[in-house]
């Protein structure tokens, strides 16, 4: 029964990966068709694409359009909702402070007769 089992799932992943690999495959563009555009505004023309595409780029590899009112707009956005969260927990921690900090405590003092004042 497992050996049956083992040669179903093995015609299975068979006839999956064929399916796969003629799929992928596809239709090929119609000659004449110009290739996608690769342009991108914002690597340098002049610069090699390998030398801005990296976790450390080197100098240079910006443009203008990198900046802007776009991005001090979010960083404003950010910085007030930031601000907004932390002022909601201030608040609601200063309100449940007063109500679980009672007047005088239940404790005995060390004579045992009664609250400590």
């Amino acid at each position: 029964m497992l050996a049956r089992a083992f040669s179903i799932l093995l015609v299975w992943l068979t006839v999956a990966a064929a399916g796969a690999t003629v799929a992928a495959q596809g239709e090929q563009a119609p000659p004449g068709t110009p290739p996608p555009s690769t342009f991108n505004v914002f690597y340098p023309e002049e610069r090699p694409l390998s030398d801005c595409l990296s976790s450390l780029p080197k100098p240079n590899c910006g443009s203008d359009a990198r900046g802007g009112w776009a991005q001090y707009a979010i960083a404003i956005a950010l910085v007030a909702g930031l601000s907004f969260i932390g002022w909601r927990v201030v608040r609601s921690a200063r309100r449940t402070g007063d109500r679980r900090t009672p007047a005088t405590t239940s404790v005995p003092d060390a004579d045992g007769d009664g609250p400590a004042p």
